[in-house]
């Protein structure tokens, strides 16, 4: 499995804002991560109990640790944002069989606080995430528009936090779809509009988000956290976290806690 983006797949990147699909693990080793992510959900009571722990989940185990620092992901990241980058945060995006959730058209950077907007989220299936179970759907070039006022509807149906729409005609059939394979990863800039319908498959659909940004990226909304996983961090701008000692561990419990408030505060503010 490559690493580093070739010339040609960051300058699809640079021009679209999106780059899919590229494949980071293999079958068996995507088999092992979805049964770590679901030992977990069932540790804490199934998916509905479990979902107010599964941000920043790398904060409290270590094979989730493992994935945000992987160097097949990590490496495409810094061929987009340079040697030096922090991991922001982790989210979960997950659709049941015959869910009709979905997530509505929008921009992240309309909602995060960081800037500038050298920021990129690698998507990992951890489950098949074909057409019939609702995958992204980018308008292409639309990380080089402006940044757009967001309406927010609550809707029970929306997986996104406040139901956030951005306020701009989408002509969906001149969206690109980003189907994946279990084990492949897309990559998006934080400007980039997308959205996913919803699930119509017989399986879960199960999606790891992985946030990055270059390290001179600061918070604009208050105090933060995030992790080096690549170079060094010369500017101060987050509060370095460090790789669990011991899952789900007293100490990785608090600091879990206390990152997963500021980062409540920061995408509700």
């Amino acid at each position: 499995m490559k690493s580093h983006l070739t010339e040609e797949q960051l300058a699809n990147y640079q021009r679209d804002g999106y780059l899919s699909p590229l494949t980071v693990y293999d079958q068996e080793e995507t088999k092992r991560l979805r049964h770590e992510f679901e030992s977990f959900e069932r540790r804490f009571g199934g998916t509905e109990k479990a979902a107010p722990l599964r941000a920043d989940l790398h904060l409290l185990q270590n094979w989730a640790w493992d994935v945000v620092t992987n160097p097949r992901i990590v490496h495409p990241i810094t061929s987009i944002l340079g040697p030096n980058v922090l991991l922001w945060s982790t989210n979960w995006f997950i659709k049941e069989s015959g869910d009709s959730k979905i997530v509505s058209f929008h921009q992240d950077a309309n909602y995060w606080g960081l800037e500038p907007h050298d920021v990129a989220t690698a998507w990992l299936a951890l489950s098949d995430a074909h057409e019939d179970s609702g995958p992204m759907s980018f308008v292409p070039g639309s990380h080089q528009e402006e940044l757009y006022a967001h309406t927010n509807t609550f809707a029970e149906n929306n997986l996104l936090s406040r139901g956030q729409e951005v306020n701009r005609t989408i002509d969906e059939s001149a969206c690109q779809s980003a189907p994946l394979d279990s084990g492949q990863i897309s990559i998006h800039h934080i400007r980039a509009i997308h959205g996913s319908g919803p699930n119509l498959s017989k399986d879960r659909r199960i999606g790891m988000v992985l946030r990055y940004c270059a390290t001179h990226v600061r918070q604009t909304k208050g105090d933060d956290t995030a992790i080096l996983v690549s170079g060094s961090d010369d500017f101060g701008h987050f509060q370095l976290l460090e790789k669990p000692d011991r899952d789900f561990g007293e100490k990785e419990t608090a600091a879990h806690k206390d990152a997963v408030t500021k980062l409540g505060h920061i995408i509700m503010s």
